[in-house]
């Protein structure tokens, strides 16, 4: 059976109040003529959460370092954050620093003048030329060699930089967003990133959730993307039936964001009606939720730590349940420090005040 009307009247009832909560992002977005797709969906106590925290950091020049398991939307938070800053009329500038080696790497980033190497035959300005006065993204930071990592801290010391084949330092004001979905404390203590670098761009953390964890984002996310994608494919489809709803909500989709995008365009080339049903829902083996199904194809290290982050989770909600969000005695119980259980419920957007009976 369809959605019924009163579902719909909510859901579009939601989608108002959503342009309401983020009209200070649209109107900056206007500015700036972003594209469409520069809206982060959500209506999850950790959505509000971010968009209190944007909303925080995006006016200041603080460098936000942004980590995340790939597909969670690390590049949309970055854009909001400059749609908001004083800096939204000047360039975002993106950098995938995993796409490129080394030596490609810092071309881009520095650039260098005509003559520098074979085949250089004119000036090229480099991307901290492009940002100047704007903002440069650096996605996936952690991947970027030690020596370059170097290179990247004088830079933002000294706020200059020098082009390969260049005599002459070049003046660059720019703000500085990295991501990563490595762990760069570890990283550093395995000597893989500089630390002296790390202080520098993790001036404010702004870690974002896997999808698993925001299960009742996952509906308004599909709508989305189903309005976004319908015209496309040519299909008039207006929703999901509540068996879609239900499968798509129980999957782990350790692609995020970005896979459940996948899956909702597939969908639409599948449907035959008006809605999406369950079965127009093409979803890989062993990536549903309590079914203990182990998709083998994937790397160990990764459904280890599926594992561990959804137990961790579970078990802080229930904890905390249990002790009505004492955390002092949930953190005896569990035999930890009550700073760890603070920590862990943190990391898994578990929001503590929710568990306390009085909330005043």
């Amino acid at each position: 059976m369809a959605l019924g009307v009163g579902f719909h009247a909510r859901k579009w009832e939601y989608f108002a109040s959503l342009v309401s909560r983020s009209k200070d992002i649209a109107e900056a977005a206007q500015r700036r003529q972003p594209r469409k797709s520069d809206v982060i969906i959500g209506n999850s106590p950790w959505i509000k959460e971010l968009f209190e925290r944007i909303d925080m950091i995006a006016p200041s020049e603080i460098a936000v370092a942004i980590s995340g398991e790939s597909g969670t939307g690390k590049e949309l938070v970055a854009r909001t954050i400059h749609n908001l800053s004083k800096r939204r009329n000047a360039p975002f500038v993106v950098v995938n620093c995993a796409a490129l080696t080394e030596s490609l790497l810092e071309d881009e980033l520095f650039g260098h003048v005509r003559g520098a190497f074979t085949d250089a035959n004119r000036d090229r300005p480099g991307l901290f030329s492009e940002a100047d006065g704007g903002t440069l993204f650096l996605d996936e930071v952690g991947e970027m060699s030690v020596g370059l990592q170097a290179k990247l801290l004088r830079v933002l010391q000294e706020q200059e930089f020098r082009r390969v084949g260049a005599d002459e330092n070049t003046k660059t004001d720019i703000r500085l967003i990295t991501a990563t979905n490595r762990d760069l404390q570890e990283e550093v203590s395995q000597g893989r990133f500089r630390e002296d670098l790390y202080y520098r761009i993790n001036v404010f953390p702004l870690p974002l959730v896997p999808l698993r964890a925001r299960p009742d984002d996952i509906p308004l996310l599909a709508q989305h993307f189903l309005m976004k994608h319908r015209a496309k494919v040519g299909r008039n489809v207006i929703g999901f039936t509540p068996g879609a709803l239900e499968k798509l909500s129980k999957w782990a989709f350790p692609g995020n964001i970005r896979e459940l995008e996948n899956r909702v365009h597939q969908a639409l080339v599948l449907v035959t009606d008006e809605y999406v049903q369950a079965q127009d829902l093409v979803l890989s083996p062993g990536q549903q939720f309590g079914e203990g199904l182990i998709d083998i194809a994937r790397p160990f290290r990764e459904l280890k730590r599926e594992q561990v982050d959804r137990f961790e989770r579970n078990y802080t909600r229930k904890l905390l349940r249990a002790h009505d969000g004492n955390v002092a005695a949930a953190a005896r119980q569990a035999g930890m420090d009550r700073k760890n259980l603070w920590a862990m419920a943190k990391r898994h957007a578990v929001n503590i005040d929710d568990y306390r009976k009085d909330k005043s």
